[in-house]
């Protein structure tokens, strides 16, 4: 702004500068220890706003940690190298639960579900994926900003910032790790990738557990972070039409929401419960028998993104062509 009031157009050399900034700290590294200056920054208000934890006493809040470097898959090899255990994947038939009733549902919800639900949730791996994004309103550069400052270097939560990027759809991969002595997964990982740019948008582990303040069985996403994790433990509801409704959407802590967790790898432990971020998933049944998901999540109760999927199943297409050609 002039000195008499009036508006400057920006400059291209002021549009350069301030992107070379945001760009060099984006890479500004402190250490191995403490990663990158923004990733140390938020684990630093994880400290002075949260509440330290006790991981045996608290273990609903225990999940799989990040590397500082990058996310992607690498911490998938630490897991399994530390509790021996075997990396399965590209396999048929497995899901995200081993069983849905690790949900604990009722007499009467097991009746209600739709079976097209639970099958996706026992089989995810035997579906193909398509999905679309809506940035909402003033949001959207906030999702450019995350995009340059954490996703893109992390490889982690590369939320589409547009249709055009989720267009080609996306790789999606069930890992398993299984106890090599009795066969059984502990661990599950739903890795996905944008095709359009081979961005991760999610590398989550998938488990179940209880909560200290609301009775039921709840489930629980875990995506690693530097020197932690985010963590989102979803309420299961079973609606009238057998859709599957999941919210994060608690008021307090040890309630179902959304939780920062850190480690100093010493044995000290830090959580913070994220208060205005709520999400919910709706997974449904549509009139012309498609299964789809709606994600909508809000900060502070304003909506900031919408994602909406689109699952098919891989081989009953492949055996309808085997038919017609037969």
């Amino acid at each position: 702004m002039s000195a008499d009031g009036t508006l400057i157009p920006c400059q291209p050399k002021a549009l350069f500068v301030g992107c070379y900034i945001i760009g060099h700290l984006t890479y500004m590294r402190i250490n191995k220890k403490k990663g990158h200056l923004q990733d140390w920054i938020t684990q630093v208000w994880v400290k002075l706003t949260g509440r330290k934890f006790n991981p045996e006493k608290e273990n609903w809040l225990v999940g799989p940690i990040g590397d500082t470097d990058i996310i992607k898959d690498k911490f998938i090899q630490v897991l399994a190298n530390q509790d021996n255990l075997e990396i399965m994947q590209n396999q048929n038939g497995v899901g995200l639960l081993d069983n849905f009733n690790d949900l604990h549902l009722s007499p009467d919800e097991e009746k209600l579900i739709n079976p097209k639900v639970v099958d996706f949730y026992e089989k995810t791996s035997n579906y193909n994926f398509e999905i679309w994004s809506e940035w909402c309103g003033f949001f959207k550069p906030f999702g450019w900003l995350l995009s340059v400052i954490f996703s893109k270097r992390l490889q982690q939560l590369n939320l589409p910032l547009n249709s055009l990027q989720s267009a080609k759809g996306i790789d999606s991969n069930i890992i398993k790790l299984v106890n090599k002595s009795n066969n059984k997964s502990k661990w599950t990982i739903w890795y996905r990738i944008l095709k359009s740019t081979n961005d991760v948008i999610y590398s989550g582990v998938y488990t179940t557990c209880d909560l200290p303040n609301i009775s039921g069985r709840f489930l629980k996403v875990v995506f690693p972070l530097p020197n932690g994790n985010a963590t989102v433990i979803m309420r299961k509801e079973i609606l009238k039409d057998g859709s599957l409704k999941l919210s994060s959407d608690g008021k307090k802590f040890g309630d179902n929401g959304f939780y920062f967790t850190l480690t100093n790898h010493k044995g000290k432990y830090w959580t913070r419960f994220v208060k205005s971020m709520h999400e919910w998933i709706t997974v449904y049944v549509d009139e012309d028998n498609i299964l789809r998901a709606d994600h909508n999540l809000k900060f502070y109760g304003l909506r900031f993104l919408n994602l909406h999927y689109k699952m098919t199943e891989k081989y009953s297409n492949q055996q309808g062509v085997l038919r017609q050609r037969g």
